[in-house]
């Protein structure tokens, strides 16, 4: 008894313990919550005012996306995690800069800003061209300038960077994981169905090195990307043609006779122009813009512009993310959410024309043709222009076929027309784990999609035809849409990748354009003044649990993608997003998909 005693208290004692840290959690949380409400109510009402002689600050910071950003559901400082950058309001910022009498300069700061797709490069490139045209200096300054960084401070008028930084300029790489051997181990026979010589993604899940295929068609476009980045970066410097592949292979070189020091190798480069602190940058920009008068500097954050979201005559829609069926979700296209916004932008009278923005690898290709589709339907009654961004791969460039007219960047990652198949079975791995199993149906079909038995070579013959099939459509719509015969679609599908200038050169698109050209041509085509605004059509974001991991990142994780390459983060997410459909007794799902890997 005496033992149960001291049990009962022991008992107790942990209940009292665990009592109170729920009360503690519950008070933290309400905490956050007062504090997040102080901090909306405080940005709510606070409007900051631009002083006369003030620097716009461009300290931009994560990953640039072409979405709008939801408001942050938690501060930034508690949940510490990037805001990112979105595009578009990046755009109608500069925009606005260029027209703003108080803005007389923009000092680029763009050490926290960790990734932008070579699309966004170039479309943020010209935004800043066309700032510089307005008659106001940039200036950019940072520790240090990763090559994504540095393509876009290349675009300054002038360039200064820390004593002990470095330009680290190095060309594109393409990397992938292959798991056919370790799946294999697991006893997990992973079954592909495929249409195209260069769909190459199923590839990682049965082979243990790269195929023929995806190496020739890697180093065909990722050349190609490398060409017109490295041309940018030497036209904005007024740089020799071929300096920054010289720079690269004279680096060691160069290095040595500057004793080590890497700022002084990018300055001989002439890829900076002086190496200063940031305060002495402070007062360099001050002694050249306000003859040594202190200067007001407005961070992007305070002074962005917002989106139109009420009128225009131009509706934009942004259609970015992994492409599934049902309605929309963080990181992903929903064709429901898609297929409602473009009815709106069709049935809206006010709206003349719609601009479709497109950054996606793709995805599920029934949803692909559900949103297709729908933009063939409005096509016929206005103006439907594609703008492709970083990527209109795959399912992405299948929805971009319902436009009227397709433009790309030069740098834009489009193509891979070709269909896949994936269905893993797990029949080797529970032999290896001992474990037995058995079944009744009264068909073959009834228990064919189950997993853990092998699969009936009667499914994989219906997959297989699915699949050519799914494939055979996608040839067709492309050949309809550009005006082309199966055959000759066929030389550019297979499932080959392709940049938008090579796919502009086997008419897959009908210009070279960036978003800004989009609207120049909606304007044309709708014969609307060239003044003519646009409307963001955005679907609300009312999933609070979206809103929380967009908001968030990988807060809720304490241990995150920690010590994880990001190539390796990228691809498992990606391949995740896929694999996730599986589980979902959706497992034979038809995908026109890209798995593309980083793009480093």
């Amino acid at each position: 008894m005496f033992i149960f005693r001291w049990i009962a208290k022991v008992c107790r004692f942990v209940g009292a313990c665990l009592n109170y840290l729920n009360k503690t959690i519950l008070y933290v949380l309400e905490l956050a919550l007062i504090v997040a409400l102080i901090v909306a109510g405080y940005s709510f009402f606070k409007t900051p005012q631009v002083q006369p002689h003030s620097v716009l600050v461009l300290d931009l910071s994560g990953s640039v996306k072409e979405a709008p950003l939801s408001d942050p559901v938690l501060p930034v400082d508690i949940a510490s995690a990037p805001t990112g950058v979105s595009l578009h309001e990046l755009l109608a910022t500069l925009n606005q800069a260029a027209k703003d009498p108080m803005i007389e300069g923009v000092l680029l700061r763009l050490d926290e800003l960790d990734k932008v797709g070579l699309a966004s490069i170039g479309e943020i490139g010209k935004a800043l061209d066309r700032y510089k045209a307005s008659g106001k200096p940039i200036w950019a300054w940072g520790t240090n300038f990763t090559q994504t960084q540095y393509a876009l401070a290349s675009h300054a008028n002038e360039i200064y960077m820390h004593p002990m930084g470095e330009v680290f300029v190095k060309g594109l790489a393409s990397n992938r994981l292959y798991y056919g051997e370790l799946l294999k181990s697991l006893g997990i026979n992973v079954h592909v169905f495929k249409a195209g010589a260069y769909k190459s993604f199923p590839e990682s899940f049965t082979s243990n090195k790269p195929s023929n295929e995806w190496l020739s068609s890697e180093r065909f476009w990722l050349n190609d990307a490398w060409k017109h980045l490295a041309q940018d970066i030497e036209n904005s410097r007024g740089l020799m043609p071929e300096s920054i592949d010289q720079y690269i292979e004279t680096l060691p070189t160069r290095l040595q006779k500057a004793n080590g020091d890497l700022a002084g190798a990018a300055l001989s480069a002439n890829l900076i122009d002086g190496t200063l602190t940031y305060d002495q940058t402070v007062k360099t920009i001050e002694n050249k813009l306000g003859q040594g008068k202190k200067l007001n500097f407005v961070s992007y954050s305070d002074y962005g512009q917002q989106l139109n979201t009420q009128y225009g005559q131009i509706a934009v829609i942004i259609a970015e993310g992994e492409i599934q069926e049902g309605p929309s979700q963080a990181g992903v296209m929903g064709a429901e959410t898609l297929v409602s916004l473009i009815e709106q932008a069709r049935e809206d009278k006010n709206i003349r024309a719609l601009v479709l923005r497109v950054n996606s690898p793709g995805g599920s290709a029934v949803a692909s043709e559900l949103i297709r589709h729908e933009l063939e339907i409005t096509k016929a009654r206005k103006p439907v222009i594609i703008s492709m961004g970083d990527i209109a791969a795959s399912g992405g460039f299948w929805i971009s076929m319902g436009g009227s007219r397709v433009l790309a960047s030069a740098t834009t990652i489009t193509g891979s027309i070709g269909v896949f198949g994936l269905a893993p079975t797990f029949e080797g791995s529970l032999q290896l784990a001992k474990i037995g199993q058995g079944s009744v149906a009264t068909s073959w079909l009834a228990n064919a999609e189950r997993l853990t038995q092998p699969m009936d070579p009667r499914l994989e013959n219906i997959l297989t035809q699915s699949v050519a099939r799914t494939y055979s459509n996608f040839i067709n719509v492309v050949a309809h849409a550009r005006k082309l015969s199966a055959q000759q679609v066929q030389t550019v599908a297979q499932g080959r990748v392709w940049t938008g200038a090579q796919a502009f050169d086997r008419k897959l698109i009908d210009q070279i354009g960036n978003f800004e050209d989009a609207i120049v041509l909606a304007r044309s085509m709708a014969k609307l003044d060239k003044n003519a605004s646009c409307v963001y059509l955005i679907e609300p974001n009312t999933d609070l649990g979206s809103m929380l991991r967009e908001s968030m990142g990988e807060w809720f994780n304490p241990l995150g993608m920690a010590g994880v390459p990001e190539s390796v983060q990228n691809e498992l997410k990606q391949t995740q997003n896929i694999l996730l459909q599986e589980q979902h007794g959706r497992s034979h799902m038809t995908y026109a998909h890209s798995l593309l890997t980083t793009i480093q």
